[in-house]
C-alpha cells in the first residue's frame, strides 16, 4: 500500500510539472530575443512591403507592411514606456506606460485590408489576455482630431470584439471589451476573459465605435496586448 501511494504521488508530481510547463509555454509575453526591439524605447517594424509572423508561446501574430512602408497592420512589438503622442510615429505606446509584465508588449492595428487573426499552433481554450489603449487612440478620444472630430462625450464608444475560429469555422461566441465608453477611457492594463470562446485555433479581432464614417472607424483602430493566454488574476 505504501509503495502504491508513493507511485501515485510521484505520477501526480510528474503531471503537475508537465502541466506547469505547458501553461508557461502557452502564455505569450513577447519577451523572446527574436521579438525584442533592437533598442530601448523603440518598436519592431520590418522593411516595407513585407509580411512576417512573430511567434511567442503557442501563438503566431502577423505583421503586414504595405504601401512602401506607409502602412503597418497587425502586430508591432514595442518596449516604449512614455505615453506622449504628437505624430503617427508615436503610435506604438501603451497608455499604461510600458508592458504589463517584462519589457515587451504588442500594439495591434486593426485593418479592414489585412487579416486580424492570431493563430494558435495547437487548438486550446485561451483563458485571457491583458489589453490597454495605445497613445494614438487615446489622443483621438480625449483631444479629438481631424478625422474623428472632437473629444468623446456621453454616448460615444470604442469597443474591441474578440472572436475565435476552430478549423476555419467561427465559434458561436464573442467577447466585447470597451476601450472607451463616453469619457471613461482605459489607461491601465485590464484583464479580458476569453474562456467563453471555448477551444479555438485562431483569435480574430474586430472593432466598432461611435465615430464611424463611410470607410469604417474614424477613431484610430489601435489597441495594446500583453500576456496573451494568461489565466485570470486571483481575486484579493
Amino acid at each position: 500500500m505504501k509503495k502504491s501511494f508513493l507511485f501515485v504521488a510521484a505520477l501526480a508530481l510528474v503531471f503537475a510539472s508537465c502541466n506547469n510547463e505547458e501553461v508557461v509555454k502557452f502564455e505569450a509575453g513577447f519577451e523572446e530575443a527574436a521579438n525584442s526591439p533592437k533598442a530601448p524605447e523603440s518598436e519592431l517594424v520590418y522593411d516595407h512591403d513585407t509580411a512576417v509572423v512573430f511567434k511567442s508561446g503557442n501563438f503566431e501574430l502577423p505583421q503586414v507592411v504595405s504601401w512602401g512602408g506607409g502602412a503597418v497592420s497587425g502586430a508591432v512589438i514595442s518596449n516604449r514606456t512614455d505615453k506622449a503622442y504628437a505624430k503617427l510615429a508615436d503610435a506604438y505606446k501603451s497608455m499604461a506606460g510600458g508592458a504589463h509584465t517584462g519589457k515587451n508588449y504588442v500594439v495591434w492595428y486593426h485593418s479592414a485590408w489585412t487579416p486580424d487573426t492570431i493563430r494558435l499552433t495547437t487548438a486550446a481554450v485561451v483563458p485571457g489576455m491583458y489589453v490597454c489603449n495605445n497613445s494614438y487612440a487615446y489622443s483621438s478620444i480625449t483631444k479629438g482630431d481631424d478625422y474623428a472630430g472632437g473629444p468623446f462625450v456621453d454616448g460615444d464608444y470604442f469597443t474591441l470584439i474578440v472572436g475565435g475560429l476552430l478549423n476555419g469555422v467561427a465559434v458561436n461566441a464573442t467577447v466585447e471589451f470597451d476601450l472607451a465608453r463616453g469619457t471613461d477611457v482605459v489607461t491601465e492594463w485590464t484583464f479580458v476573459d476569453l474562456s467563453k470562446l471555448g477551444k479555438i485555433d485562431a483569435i480574430v479581432f474586430s472593432m466598432i465605435g461611435s465615430r464611424t464614417g463611410d470607410f469604417g472607424l474614424n477613431t484610430p483602430s489601435y489597441f495594446c496586448i500583453d500576456d496573451l493566454g494568461i489565466k485570470a488574476p486571483e481575486k484579493k
